[in-house]
């Protein structure tokens, strides 16, 4: 039988040579397609990815930084610093070279000894932002903690320490309410676009000067590159690519010596007082009481901390000359008095009887002094503060009248102060009445607002303009805590509608009235101040029916009656209109005025201090 051609070792080695020869030419082509694809990669990687890569490779070496502007100072009238900046040393974490983000985090959070959940939230609020951009971990770190850091850079590659400045208050909780603070923006105030470049964890102004003036104060940030060895070192800036723009500084209105007089003459008593220039509208001097300690926002604190001053029940953050509504109690006796006199309701010789009560609307009311003022005149009415008289004169005049003369001296609406969060107050009339409560007015409830008592709500800012319209012979000024040039060399213009147009008689009765309160035996006695002529007005404003007949020392603090006076110096060339509460003071003659003395008098001290410099430069000259 013959053999198979395939069992010959000619064929054998044809065909094992043949599948040699396919599996090099397959294996030749698998290396010219991979050789092929490698270039391909090489290709896109260089050339159309060159840039995105090569931007990864460059932060390996080079980073762009944020150069944070400086926040812009804050002074008073005569430059002395209300506000600044310290320097200060912050943590901040570069997420792009974390190795494991969860443990470095817990160990870090030993270190800096911060909340738990603190550094969670802010990587939580980082991150829609890029990871190139650190993300602030704490600032304000101490010495000890920054040496830590410093001295183990190779355990913590992710962590780099920033000097940078923190807003400084030198002066702690003087003037803290007007002043403000600052704290890191919100999510509501990026949408709110508070400035155009704000970011997340910004620094940005909170309350008060702060937030008003947030545009002029922040400054625009800038940018720098700089080079920077394995461990994140930077080793040298190679250029700044836009230099910041420091915010600017502000000046302030304020004095701080009357300031300080101010706030030591409140002596931890709960309320407010600001003294103004009745001509200009520039605050001078402004407390809210008790205060608070703007530095405390400068950096994180504890939860615990914000606990305690937003439950305190005395509401340290609350800046009571703007935002705390008062009866207006006496002081609106003086509304009675120019809207009667202007409107020929009442002559300055109208004469009425005080037995200590009246009976109105067969309802009794009664007056403070029990025994009654016998027989007065309208000077004399405002001199004694005679409620019965007012009550009667109120009930001529009606709610209406009322109301309408209240809203014309600014009250029921802002002022315009250049502060955040003013509140407006209440003029009550019978159509307020039915579009809040939907019930009528009753007739007793207009002697009770004659009285400044009832639903009138006013504001320590809105009084201490009345009197300033009182002091200049009619015209609302509009007050500002910021210095700006003044309008023909007298101060912020302002126009007819913010004048109320006022006889000479009408203010001749009410300037002599209101000196005759302080200095002729009045209810604010206590104020006087030998020959400076102090003008003014008291006001109790009751919290509760028995504190009519009852002393307020003989009373619980906190249903004591607030004390009020408000008023003007000199009387016959005025230059400083005042306002003053003391809540739970009781009588305003007895609290308030001479508290209103003892700021007074430091303000003519001061001022008889540079008269008497001035005359001795003048002399020198000559």
């Amino acid at each position: 039988m013959p053999r198979d051609f395939r069992d010959q070792k000619e064929f054998k080695d044809y065909y094992e040579e043949r599948r040699l020869g396919r599996q090099l030419f397959l294996l030749q082509v698998l290396l010219t397609a991979g050789i092929l694809l490698l270039f391909g990669r090489f290709w896109f990687l260089q050339v159309i990815e060159g840039s995105f890569y090569g931007g990864l490779s460059e932060r390996n070496h080079f980073r762009l930084v944020q150069e944070l502007p400086l926040r812009g100072g804050i002074q008073d009238r005569q430059g002395r610093e209300f506000a600044g900046n310290r320097v200060s040393l912050n943590v901040y974490l570069d997420r792009e070279k974390a190795r494991d983000l969860s443990q470095d985090l817990e160990r870090v959070s030993r270190v800096l000894r911060l909340e738990p959940g603190v550094m969670e939230n802010r990587l939580e609020q980082a991150k829609s932002r890029p990871a190139f951009q650190p993300v602030l971990l704490k600032e304000d770190v101490g010495l000890a903690e920054a040496a830590f850091f410093e001295s183990r850079r190779s355990d913590f590659p992710a962590l780099h320490l920033r000097t940078e400045a923190l807003r400084f208050y030198p002066a702690i909780s003087l003037a803290a309410h007007l002043l403000g603070y600052v704290g890191e923006a919100s999510t509501a105030e990026i949408k709110q676009n508070l400035r155009a470049d704000i970011r997340l964890a910004d620094i940005v102004g909170k309350a008060g000067v702060e937030r008003t003036y947030e545009g002029r104060l922040a400054g625009a940030r800038g940018f720098k590159k700089i080079l920077v060895n394995s461990l994140g070192r930077e080793i040298e800036v190679l250029e700044t690519v836009t230099p910041p723009t420091h915010g600017s500084s502000l000046r302030l209105t304020l004095d701080m010596d009357m300031q300080k007089d101010l706030e030591a003459a409140f002596a931890g008593r709960m309320g407010s007082g600001v003294f103004m220039d009745p001509y200009t509208g520039e605050v001078l001097a402004m407390t809210s009481q008790p205060a608070f300690d703007p530095n405390l926002f400068a950096s994180r604190f504890s939860q615990g901390s914000w606990n305690d001053l937003v439950t305190d029940p005395r509401h340290p953050l609350q800046n009571r000359t703007i935002q705390s509504k008062y009866p207006p109690a006496s002081v609106f006796k003086l509304v009675l008095a120019l809207g009667a006199l202007e409107e020929g309701i009442a002559i300055p010789s109208r004469t009425d009887t005080c037995t200590g009560s009246a009976v109105l609307h067969r309802k009794r009311f009664h007056c403070h002094k029990r025994q009654g003022h016998g027989t007065l005149d309208l000077r004399e009415a405002i001199q004694f503060s005679c409620n019965v008289y007012f009550y009667r004169l109120g009930q001529e005049m009606g709610v209406e009248r009322i109301a309408r003369w209240a809203r014309r001296f600014g009250f029921g609406s802002v002022t315009g102060i250049d502060l955040p969060h003013e509140v407006s107050g209440t003029v009550p009339d019978a159509e307020w009445k039915r579009r809040i409560f939907g019930e009528p007015w009753y007739p007793g409830e207009t002697i009770s607002i004659s009285t400044g008592q009832g639903a009138l709500e006013v504001t320590p800012l809105q009084m201490v303009r009345f009197m300033a319209a009182i002091a200049n012979g009619g015209t609302l000024v509009r007050p500002h805590v910021v210095r700006r040039p003044a309008a023909g060399g007298t101060g912020e213009p302002v126009g007819e509608a913010n004048r109320v147009a006022l006889g000479a008689t009408t203010l001749k009765v009410i300037h002599e009235a209101l000196w005759d309160v302080v200095n002729d035996g009045g209810t604010g006695w206590r104020a006087a101040i030998a020959g400076r002529g102090v003008s003014g007005k008291t006001g109790t404003a009751q919290l509760t029916r028995i504190s009519a007949s009852v002393k307020s020392e003989d009373l619980p603090e906190e249903i004591r009656d607030h004390s009020w006076f408000v008023g003007y110096a000199p009387g016959d060339r005025p230059q400083v209109a005042f306002a003053i509460i003391v809540e739970h003071g009781g009588h305003g003659g007895v609290m308030a005025a001479p508290l209103a003395r003892e700021v007074l008098d430091g303000f003519f001290r001061r001022q008889g201090s540079e008269e008497a410099e001035a005359d001795v430069r003048k002399a020198s000259l000559d």
